[in-house]
C-alpha cells in the first residue's frame, strides 16, 4: 500500500510539474516568421512515393501558417514557398492555386504588385492545368482586372496587354457559369474600350441564355439595340424566351446550357443566339 501511495504522488506531482513546464514553455514562445520545409525537388524523393499525402499535410501546416500571419499581422513571404512545394508534389491540387491566388493577395499588410503578379502567374497555371474551371478563370480575370491593375502606372507598357487577358479570362468564366451575372456586362464593357465591337456582340448574344437576372437582360437588350438595331433586339428576345418555354416543357429540370446539347439542333441554334 505504502508503494503505491509513493507511486501515485510521484505520478501527480510528475503531471503537476509537467503542466508548469508546457505553461512555461507556451510563454517563452515568440512569433517567427520561418519557413522549415526543404526544396521542392527534395520533397518529392523525401516522400517515398506519396505524393499527394505529404502534399495534404504541408496543406494543413500552410493554412496554420496564413492563420498565424494574420494574427501576428505577418507579411505572408512564404505562402509561394508553401505552394510550389504542395503543386511540385500533386500539381492536380486545384485548391491549392486558388488559395495562393488569395492568399499571396489578400495579406495583413497589404501586397505589393509583384506579390500580385506571383499571385496571378499561379492562377495561370492553374487555369492551364484545369481550363473547364470556371472559378479558376474568375479568380485570374478579377484580380488582373481589380487587384493588379489599379496599382499599377497610368503609362505602363503591360496594362493593355494585362486588360486584355483579364477580360479573356472573365470572358471564360461566364461562358463557364462562373461570376456574377452583372460579369457578362462588365466583359461587353471591357471588349467596348479594346475595339472589338464585334466580339461584344458575340459574347452579349452567347451569354443571353444563360443569365437569370431579369436586370442583367435588360441591360443586354439594351446594349444589343444599340449594337443593332431594336428589330433585331426584339427578334433575338422573342427567339431566346421561346427556346426557354420550350426548356420548361420538355425538360424543365435541366439548365439552359445543358439543354443547348439535348434539344433539336434548330431550336439549340435558337437558344444560342441565331433568331433567324
Amino acid at each position: 500500500m505504502l508503494a503505491v501511495a509513493v507511486a501515485v504522488a510521484a505520478l501527480a506531482g510528475v503531471w503537476s510539474l509537467r503542466g508548469r513546464a508546457m505553461e512555461q514553455y507556451l510563454q517563452t514562445q515568440t512569433y517567427e516568421d520561418i519557413y522549415y520545409l526543404p526544396p521542392p525537388a527534395w520533397l518529392q524523393v523525401m516522400s517515398l512515393g506519396y505524393r499527394r499525402a505529404l502534399a495534404d499535410l504541408i496543406w494543413l501546416r500552410a493554412l496554420i501558417y496564413f492563420g498565424d500571419e494574420f494574427e501576428n499581422r505577418g507579411a505572408v513571404k512564404h505562402v509561394f514557398n508553401y505552394g510550389e512545394s504542395m503543386l511540385a508534389l500533386d500539381p492536380d491540387f486545384r485548391r491549392v492555386y486558388r488559395w495562393v491566388g488569395v492568399a499571396g493577395v489578400y495579406t495583413p499588410t497589404g501586397s505589393p504588385p509583384e506579390f500580385m503578379e506571383r499571385a496571378i502567374n499561379v492562377l495561370r497555371r492553374g487555369v492551364e492545368r484545369f481550363p473547364e474551371d470556371g472559378q479558376l478563370a474568375w479568380d485570374a480575370g478579377a484580380t488582373i482586372m481589380y487587384e493588379l491593375l489599379p496599382h499599377l502606372p497610368k503609362d505602363d507598357p503591360d496594362r493593355e496587354r494585362l486588360r486584355t487577358e483579364g477580360t479573356e479570362h472573365m470572358m471564360a468564366a461566364a461562358r463557364l457559369g462562373a461570376g456574377p451575372d452583372w460579369l457578362v456586362i462588365t466583359n461587353a464593357s471591357a471588349l467596348r474600350k479594346l475595339g472589338e465591337k464585334e466580339r461584344e456582340l458575340h459574347h452579349l448574344e452567347e451569354m443571353y441564355a444563360m443569365v437569370r437576372d431579369p436586370v442583367v437582360k435588360g441591360q443586354i437588350e439594351v446594349r444589343l439595340s444599340q449594337l443593332r438595331d431594336e428589330a433585331y433586339a426584339e427578334a433575338f428576345r422573342r427567339a431566346n424566351e421561346e427556346f426557354e418555354e420550350r426548356r420548361k416543357a420538355e425538360f424543365p429540370y435541366l439548365p439552359p446550357t445543358l439543354y443547348f446539347f439535348v434539344a433539336d439542333p434548330i431550336e439549340s441554334a435558337i437558344g444560342l443566339g441565331d433568331p433567324s
